[in-house]
């Protein structure tokens, strides 16, 4: 419960940063700022813009959320009461989660850069390729999105979890408030967030290709790999290519996984 109360809460306020990173990732175009970006989607599409594709994040982030901290707790329970323990624990939380962030991440994505909607867009992936032919194509990403979610939730909720323990001891017990929660939680999702950008960032290339390309999954040279996904994205801008959106994002990330933790403990203590 206390899982899926974070997650709509953060999946409703970061839709519109999210949205204006990924366009950001796929256009590859130095000279585009944030604000610039916002206002071209907002002149060419409306407001709408900014919530597309938000359909199935947000029934996913029920499930997401509370795979995200279930795995975590449990994985935690079975190791060293230490940093690196908490760490590691939020490394393999990344990694189960990432079986479910890669297809809604690709379908989301192919929605708010070319319009429609998930059930039409996946009726007419099966319908050019077959159940099993759709299948494959909602693996692209799956590697950067598997060193993006573990990176990404190792630091997360290891390092968030570390800094509230200590923090607790500290304070002789006593539980911390909204306040506390939030001065942790914001620069800590920040950090997390630019730590696994560069991983993003090429899975955003590959999962921005149009899927009915003929021959879009194959070779390494394809923007649908990994290899030729980030080779693309160095030519266009170098290192600075991998942080395209950063700032939308980071604003973003600050946004949500500060309300997701605030969400979180403030769930868990109303159910006690």
């Amino acid at each position: 419960v206390a899982g899926t109360a974070a997650g709509f809460a953060s999946t409703l306020l970061g839709a519109p940063l999210d949205a204006v990173k990924v366009r950001m990732q796929y256009l590859q175009q130095p000279r585009l700022t944030t604000w610039l970006c916002a206002v071209d989607m907002l002149r060419e599409s409306g407001p709408i813009a900014f919530f597309r594709g938000l359909g199935a994040p947000l029934l996913n982030s029920v499930l997401m959320n509370t795979l995200m901290f279930v795995v975590f707790a449990e994985v935690r329970a079975t190791l060293p009461d230490t940093t690196g323990g908490a760490l590691a624990a939020g490394a393999v939380s990344g990694l189960a989660q990432s079986l479910l962030s890669t297809p809604v991440d690709l379908l989301k994505i192919q929605v708010q850069l070319r319009g429609g909607n998930t059930p039409s867009l996946l009726r007419g992936l099966m319908a050019r390729r077959g159940v099993l032919g759709a299948a494959s194509v909602l693996t692209v990403g799956g590697t950067m999105n598997v060193l993006r979610e573990g990176v990404f939730t190792a630091v997360y909720l290891g390092f968030y979890t570390s800094v509230r323990e200590r923090m607790e001891r500290a304070m002789g017990g006593q539980g911390l408030h909204s306040g506390h929660i939030l001065a942790m939680s914001a620069p800590i999702g920040a950090l997390a967030w630019l730590t696994c950008y560069p991983f993003d960032t090429v899975k955003s290339v590959q999962q921005s290709q149009p899927l009915d390309l003929p021959g879009s999954k194959a070779g390494t040279g394809s923007l649908s790999s990994p290899s030729g996904a980030a080779q693309h994205v160095w030519a266009q801008g170098g290192i600075a290519g991998f942080y395209r959106g950063a700032l939308a994002s980071t604003t973003r990330a600050v946004l949500v996984t500060a309300s997701r933790l605030v969400a979180y403990e403030h769930t868990k203590l109303l159910l006690r």
